[in-house]
């Protein structure tokens, strides 16, 4: 064999050995890896349940009662309703009406007064009227009378300012006892007391009542209804 031909199998040779230690060396890195990574573990769950477990199962949050259902600690409770808010009316305060005992008459002015919006002079003044006229007479109070304006106002007005006795001279007999009183109203007090089938002297008529005069020149007055 030529020089040249033994150089060709020395580089030949040569190439396979440098081959064959590379081959050796890749084996050993890769079987030198595998064992530097550690084995993969499977973590256990923390399920209670789960057999084996060497954790402790996490605590439940629960009611104090026993087999109420655990509440989540990061559950927040609901915020209790609020009430609706309770408005409270107060009852609207009633006026209060006179207490009036009907009467009709058509009474002459003795003097110049007010007539008043209720009966008492601390009211309103409705109008004023003047002596020797007449004002409509609808009703009596314990105090006042009632009147009705030519406007169709109703007001009051002391009785002291008309001539509320219409004189008069007869004899009636009584068809039912009666109580005699000291004034023409029922709130009037009570001085005596007369009877039915019983005569008595008439001296004068205001409103619904006949002012007597008894044997003993006691006076009073009697309601008309009496006399019928």
């Amino acid at each position: 064999m030529g020089g040249g031909g033994f150089k060709r199998v020395r580089i030949l040779a040569l190439i396979i050995a440098a081959s064959a230690i590379l081959a050796i060396s890749a084996s050993a890195y890769a079987a030198g890896s595998e064992e530097d990574i550690p084995a993969t573990s499977i973590v256990q769950s923390s399920d209670e349940s789960a057999p084996g477990s060497s954790r402790s199962p996490a605590p439940a949050y629960s009611d104090s009662s026993a087999g109420s259902p655990a509440v989540s600690p990061t559950t927040t409770a609901p915020a209790p309703r609020a009430k609706p808010a309770t408005h409270h009316r107060h009852p609207t305060a009633s006026v209060h009406e006179p207490e009036v005992e009907p009467a009709q008459a058509r009474l002459k002015l003795v003097e110049d007064t007010w007539v008043y919006s209720a009966p008492s002079k601390s009211t309103k003044h409705i109008e004023h009227v003047t002596k020797d006229k007449y004002v409509v007479v609808t009703g009596s109070t314990h105090y006042y009378l009632q009147v009705k304006l030519k406007d169709g106002q109703t007001g009051y007005l002391d009785p002291s300012a008309v001539s509320l006795i219409t004189p008069t001279d007869k004899v009636f007999l009584l068809t039912h006892d009666a109580a005699v009183l000291d004034k023409p109203n029922r709130w009037g007090k009570k001085l005596a007391e007369v009877h039915s089938q019983h005569n008595v002297h008439a001296v004068g008529l205001s409103l619904n009542y006949m002012r007597i005069r008894m044997k003993n020149g006691l006076e009073g007055f009697i309601p008309i209804t009496a006399l019928e």
